[in-house]
């Protein structure tokens, strides 16, 4: 599905994982899409280079995922409770999740937010650097205002 063949109107892919920036990620999202918007909450069970881990099984993983997301939507800005949500919670790496629900459901961007990293992360590659690669839709790059002072995104695609 491409975005043009969504009829029901727009949709956003959101990269979710609890942290600050995905939070301000999600309310970016949710003022970018109109009132028959769709955004798609992803949340991705294992970090980008690792296995994932062997303390919990599958399930398990599924109903923390799934339990991280009931917090946002209960919690996080009124402004998402206008919109068709979709939750998915993937046992893949977060950038083949984002990549996987873009294609599915016909996204028209992909949502990420931008923390600062370690000089080890970004030697073996973040998440916003591997999904610029991968994806097949543009990515928004929501920068948290508290770590950047900045409150515009940066859009690559």
């Amino acid at each position: 599905m491409t975005p043009l063949d969504r009829p029901d109107g727009d949709c956003l892919v959101l990269g979710y994982d609890r942290t600050d920036s995905s939070r301000w990620a999600a309310k970016w999202a949710a003022s970018d899409l109109p009132a028959n918007g769709k955004l798609v909450i992803v949340h991705a069970c294992r970090p980008l280079h690792a296995p994932p881990s062997p303390l919990a099984s599958a399930e398990e993983r599924r109903q923390l995922g799934r339990a991280v997301i009931d917090e946002l939507l209960l919690e996080g800005e009124d402004s998402l409770l206008d919109l068709e949500i979709e939750a998915e919670i993937s046992d893949e790496n977060p950038v083949a999740a984002l990549v996987d629900a873009a294609r599915k459901h016909g996204a028209r961007a992909i949502v990420v937010g931008c923390e600062q990293h370690s000089r080890l992360h970004k030697a073996i590659g973040t998440v916003t650097s591997e999904l610029l690669q991968a994806s097949p839709v543009p990515v928004t790059v929501v920068p948290f205002p508290a770590a950047t002072g900045a409150t515009q995104s940066a859009v690559a695609g």
